[in-house]
């Protein structure tokens, strides 16, 4: 998480004996062993990883899982003279389990990264068959995990003992939490396991402030997924329960207030009228006070500082450009003013300013008329390419890929009312898209941050960006983005165009009256006339019809445990978010039904979203062919899907059948019980025909890049 978690207590913990320790120590054997991989060009995928793991080596870990006794104290806060647990009363290693998740999403990113090393294709298409084989490894340990860890709590039901309460936390947050590598929806999980088994114990032992920071962050995040404001509501509820009084009576409060200032003291929540002014101006209130302290430099670590004490400087230049973005309305314009004129005379009397200051400065200075908009352009402008050339030479890490984003919407207004010629503008745009897709593509995977992604959809599907980019421009930036923030999902996408598009073919071969009423066609014989359309628009419909995940990558159903209900949820947004994606590009609104519907039944009354009924679309047909393909990927696929085994042809074909009439059209699935060529198409296309699609899109989207 951020630098805020890294105060927390000295962890500490007890070792693994039991049931669980043969489970465990055959875990870790097969993550020792699976980092002696045959080697690609010389070199092993173990060197490509760079294995500096903070877990202890193979026989302190090994000494771990079979009952050693822990030379680790516990934190101070712990009872240090708690007798040993019973002997029949089995312990967990929570600091190993916790170290091996974070290590293996470390892996899991590195892997991915590494093959951006290799060009030539038959040493690629080695090492990614491996890389799969690595990646199903790593999440089938961490299902071994996070079993082990729910048997081990389902033993102790509501009442865990104290020192593995305390245990649990002190792992959860130092192993886990502060490497920004975990899983957002899990860390949600964990905090109401650990809420409701210590629920017994005394307030001065409880974590509940730590627990409320952890949903904060984690709510942020989820909410980053997707756009629902339910989790912005609910992080907000999480930040207020730590300023509240009643925080006071639990321990870490200093830490957790600290922590919940950082985001709290933000014009996030304005925006989305989940404060008032007054709550806002508290916020900075105490922030203000907060920073005051003479402990202060004890409570947070330097980096944490920094990004208080510039939240107080910038404090009413943000207020202003959201006032001047979202609610205009909201503040006197005389006061506005005033305001307006005090930060653009404080700002200019700086050595130097951020670069979201300095936009927001000379957007400031705009609206003000001290400045034509003309020249507040080029000042944008100029500055924008001097900054680029620093960014695109750099590791994009989170802290330079929010550096390079958050100014851009203001950019993006200074453009559009610019008094400059249009051609300029759609220019500018098109440079700035180009050098989007190229930051992304830089970006390190870190698994704790969702925040480019809402960056991603915000800025993507802006309207003051869309206006000035052609049509192939924006499918081209479309396209790129998709690419570089989730090259599992652009690739199955392909691969579901692709069998479509021989689902489509059969029907054209064998039964074309099924496709009577699509477009309007009333006879065969004008089907087959048109039959160059309809293959046109399924591959087209099939590249397109998850375009929606571009607003939840990277976390969502990437993970190794069956999905939570906030997961599902957000996963069930990307019909509709997609929907967004194709208003965005005109022309693409042709694709809205086969989008929004691919997850609904054939019969209309299962699947997402609920509130659209497939049934009575125009193209109801060609719908079902993108559900059918889509689902026949989805449970062959063998790459992007590591959080379970792929299966064979023959096995999803009773699994079509069965469904047949309620899921799935019952023509198209005895279509290819018909047609045997069909079948054999279908066959060899779906577990044989993605590695060839990953490796032309790798070769095609991305060139050799250190890391």
């Amino acid at each position: 998480m951020r630098a805020f978690f890294y105060n927390i207590l000295n962890d500490g913990g007890k070792r693994v004996s039991g049931h669980l320790s043969f489970q465990l120590l055959f875990l870790f054997f097969i993550l020792f062993v699976s980092s002696f991989y045959t080697s690609v060009q010389g070199i092993t995928p173990g060197k490509l990883i760079s294995h500096k793991q903070s877990i202890p080596d193979e026989m302190q870990a090994a000494n771990a899982l079979t009952g050693s006794p822990s030379t680790v104290p516990l934190e101070e806060s712990a009872d240090n003279s708690a007798e040993e647990l019973d002997d029949d009363l089995d312990t967990i290693d929570f600091k190993l389990c916790f170290d091996i998740l974070a290590q293996n999403r470390l892996t899991y990113n590195h892997y991915n990264d590494s093959i951006f090393l290799i060009k030539e294709h038959d040493k690629w298409v080695n090492y990614f068959r491996r890389r799969a084989i690595k990646n199903h490894q790593i999440f089938a340990a961490n299902q071994e995990i996070m079993r082990g860890i729910k048997e081990f709590l389902t033993k102790h039901g509501d009442s865990i003992p104290e020192d593995i309460y305390l245990d649990f936390c002190h792992s959860i947050e130092q192993r886990y939490v502060r490497k920004n590598l975990y899983d957002p929806f899990l860390l949600v999980r964990m905090s109401r396991i650990l809420e409701k088994g210590g629920g017994y114990l005394p307030d001065s032992v409880k974590y509940t402030n730590v627990f409320n920071l952890w949903r904060l962050y984690s709510y942020k995040q989820m909410w980053n997924l997707g756009g629902d404001v339910k989790y912005l509501r609910k992080a907000y509820q999480a930040g207020k329960a730590i300023l509240s009084e009643d925080a006071k009576r639990y321990p870490h409060y200093d830490f957790a207030l600290a922590g919940a200032l950082e985001y709290m003291s933000n014009t996030i929540w304005l925006a989305f009228g989940l404060e008032t002014i007054q709550d806002f101006e508290e916020h900075y209130r105490r922030l203000d006070d907060f920073l005051k302290r003479e402990d202060l430099d004890e409570i947070v670590v330097p980096e944490q500082k920094r990004d208080l004490l510039e939240l107080q400087q910038v404090k009413d230049e943000a207020f202003l450009c959201n006032i001047y973005y979202y609610t205009p309305t909201v503040l006197d314009r005389h006061v506005r003013d005033s305001l307006t004129q005090a930060v653009i005379s404080r700002n200019l009397q700086k050595a130097e300013l951020s670069n979201l200051s300095f936009i927001r400065t000379v957007f400031l200075q705009m609206k003000a008329r001290q400045i034509s908009s003309r020249e507040a352009w080029l000042r944008c402008k100029n500055h924008y390419h001097e900054k680029w050339l620093k960014y695109r030479d750099s590791p994009m890490n989170d802290r330079i890929i929010r550096d390079y984003l958050r100014p851009l919407y203001i950019f993006l207004i200074i453009n559009d009312e610019a008094d400059v010629p249009v051609s300029q503008k759609k220019k500018t745009i098109w440079k700035m898209s180009q050098d989007m897709v190229t930051a992304f593509e830089k970006r390190k995977d870190f698994q704790g941050n969702t925040d480019f992604v809402r960056e991603l959809f915000r800025l993507s599907t802006h309207r003051r960006l869309v206006k000035y980019l052609s049509y192939k421009q924006m499918i081209r930036f479309m396209s790129g983005l998709n690419v570089s923030t989730q090259v599992t999902t652009f690739a199955h996408s392909m691969h579901v165009a692709k069998i479509a598009k021989v689902l489509l073919d059969g029907v054209l071969k064998y039964k074309p009256e099924l496709l009577k009423g699509v477009f309007g066609y009333k006879s065969t014989e004008e089907i087959l006339k048109h039959k160059r359309t309809l293959r046109s628009f399924i591959f087209s419909a099939g590249k397109v019809h998850d375009i929606g995940k571009n607003a939840i990558v990277s976390v969502v159903n990437n993970e190794y445990l069956p999905l939570t209900d906030d997961e599902f949820d957000i996963i069930r947004l990307h019909p509709r978010l997609g929907e967004i994606f194709l208003r965005a590009v005109p022309g693409l609104e042709i694709f809205h039904d086969t989008t929004v519907g691919h997850h609904k039944w054939y019969n209309g009354k299962g699947g997402y979203p609920a509130d659209f009924d497939n049934t009575k679309s125009p193209i109801r047909f060609l719908i079902d062919i993108v559900t059918l393909s889509d689902c026949l990927q989805a449970a062959t696929e063998c790459v992007g899907r590591n959080y379970r085994i792929s299966k064979t042809f023959e096995v999803v074909m009773p699994e079509l059948r069965a469904g047949a009439g309620t899921k799935y059209n019952p023509d198209l699935v005895a279509l290819i019980d018909a047609y045997p060529k069909l079948a054999k198409k279908l066959h060899h296309l779906v577990e044989n025909g993605w590695i060839e699609i990953y490796y032309r899109i790798y070769s095609r989207f991305f060139q050799i890049r250190p890391f």
